[in-house]
């Protein structure tokens, strides 16, 4: 039967109405108000539920208005945001021209389709239960905390936020301390564009004031640590959770793949953001008929890029601090005592938070190196013998957060595509699959759980409700469903559901 129209048709304002919403310029401003002590944490959290609980986030208007207030915040503050990530990251202007493009292509995604996300999904009705028509309604969960990392404090806080709304859900939001002037700028100015939106600064007191209060999502950027912390935390509240960790992201190269094109696409994926990407290619396992030829193009590449002093290149960004800065020559110096040779950079400038694009080859699979997500310029090249003896090397290790396989086989590509499980892949590329609005970002096993972007966004914030709407007129016709059950409506019952009583 189809749907009942009028019955299960969202309460969708007029598209006057939605114009209006549209063509407001005047930034909305919010009441709330953000939590200065962590004492005030609670409070604002109760002041969130509290206005969710009067129903103003369910419309398609206030939606679509937090979302072009996320695309005004961009456009009209870019200018403090950019040097916010300068201040923070080191970032450069090219790094943050595709990020921003990023962030709005994703955002004008969700905008194209959230009229048809509202609309409620018909299923069929079994012909026993007619007639009737069934349905699915997606309703917002409440309100969500979003908890952002320190690699990309606006993208990973932005686009989670636009799925949060796309759904009809309010949020808290808990930028990375480790970006002070990106966190303040939130703080700012989220409020101000956005209704419903609270900023929470801080650091661990804050962070588990935060965990005390009950969500009806957690969604989480960060480590695989961290996340254990927050999962124990939450543990027996019942609270879902969205986890977007990372892992040892493989690249696999093949004898017969495009060597320039590898290394051009493999250096751009590894070292944007100066290594600090959640799904980088962590570590490349080679061929051994192409390993030299391809290292000396990922050499080449890396100066064309960033030229043979990548330090003063306006292109290259800077790693996060001098803690990071010892873990990452740590790894270099083991995998070096281990038999490993630096095929370029190795060098570092802490008083800069320099370190430059390191290239490392002959390493043993046990080193350090090899063992904890890397996050930072340094590009281990391990050879194998064969695409089957990478596969073999990768799934006994831990599912990564990404994949990669560089080839011109089709059977090549096929053995990775199939053979390796992880988040996403990529097929001659690097890291490009998470700028597609229209395709889920996720990880799986200890790379993650659970996903977003465009549909999956609007599905991780929404509860998929089920309704069966049956009709009333005609129950004298199922008079065989009610006691008592005598032989004749045995008979009856028996065949309209093709079982013996």
């Amino acid at each position: 039967m189809s749907l009942n129209s009028d019955r299960s048709a969202p309460l969708i304002e007029s598209d006057v109405d939605v114009e209006i919403a549209m063509g407001s310029q005047k930034p909305k401003g919010n009441h709330i108000g953000n939590p200065s002590k962590v004492q005030d944490i609670a409070k604002a959290h109760q002041a969130l539920k509290n206005e969710f609980s009067l129903g103003g986030t369910r419309s398609y208007a206030w939606r679509i208005n937090q979302l072009l207030g996320i695309i005004r915040l961009v456009e009209e503050k870019e200018g403090e945001l950019f040097e916010a990530y300068k201040s923070d990251l080191g970032k450069s202007q090219g790094e943050w021209f595709l990020e921003k493009n990023s962030i709005l292509g994703e955002v004008n995604h969700t905008i194209a389709h959230l009229r048809e996300l509202m609309q409620p999904e018909s299923r069929s009705t079994p012909l026993w239960m007619q007639p009737a028509s069934t349905y699915i309604v997606r309703e917002p969960l409440g309100t969500v905390l979003i908890i952002g990392p320190y690699n990309y404090p606006a993208n990973l806080i932005l686009c989670p936020l636009a799925a949060a709304f796309s759904a009809g859900c309010n949020a808290m939001v808990k930028p990375s301390e480790q970006m002070p002037a990106t966190a303040n700028f939130f703080a700012k100015y989220l409020p101000f564009y956005l209704d419903q939106t609270v900023v929470t600064l801080g650091a661990v007191p804050e962070t588990t004031a935060l965990l005390e209060c009950k969500w009806d999502r957690i969604l989480f950027t960060g480590s695989e640590r961290v996340a254990q912390i927050i999962e124990k935390k939450v543990a027996g509240s019942l609270t879902p959770l969205c986890f977007e960790l990372g892992g040892k992201s493989p690249t696999v190269v093949d004898s017969s793949a495009n060597l320039t094109v590898a290394a051009r696409r493999i250096v751009q994926g590894k070292f944007v953001n100066c290594g600090a990407t959640c799904i980088a290619p962590d570590y490349i396992l080679v061929e051994s008929k192409v390993k030299a030829a391809l290292i000396e193009k990922l050499k080449k590449q890396v100066e064309i890029f960033y030229s043979n002093d990548p330090q003063t290149s306006s292109d290259y960004g800077r790693v996060l601090n001098s803690v990071h800065l010892e873990r990452l020559q740590g790894m270099v110096d083991d995998a070096v005592r281990s038999g490993a040779k630096v095929e370029c950079g190795g060098t570092q400038v802490v008083e800069d938070r320099f370190m430059a694009p390191t290239i490392l080859s002959d390493v043993r699979p046990d080193c350090a190196v090899m063992k904890e997500e890397i996050f930072g310029p340094v590009l281990p090249v391990l050879e194998v013998g064969s695409v089957d003896e990478a596969v073999d090397f990768i799934k006994s290790r831990p599912k990564p957060l990404a994949s990669y396989i560089f080839s011109s086989k089709n059977r090549s590509i096929k053995k990775i595509r199939d053979g390796v499980s992880s988040g996403s892949m990529c097929v001659n590329d690097a890291t490009v699959q998470v700028l597609s609005p229209d395709i889920p970002f996720g990880g799986v096993g200890p790379s993650g759980m659970g996903a977003y972007h465009g549909r999956e966004g609007f599905l991780l914030f929404s509860h998929s409700k089920s309704v069966y709407d049956h009709d009333t007129i005609t129950d004298g016709l199922t008079f065989m469903r009610y006691p008592p059950f005598t032989g004749f409506k045995k008979g009856i019952l028996g065949m309209v559901l093709g079982k013996s009583w």
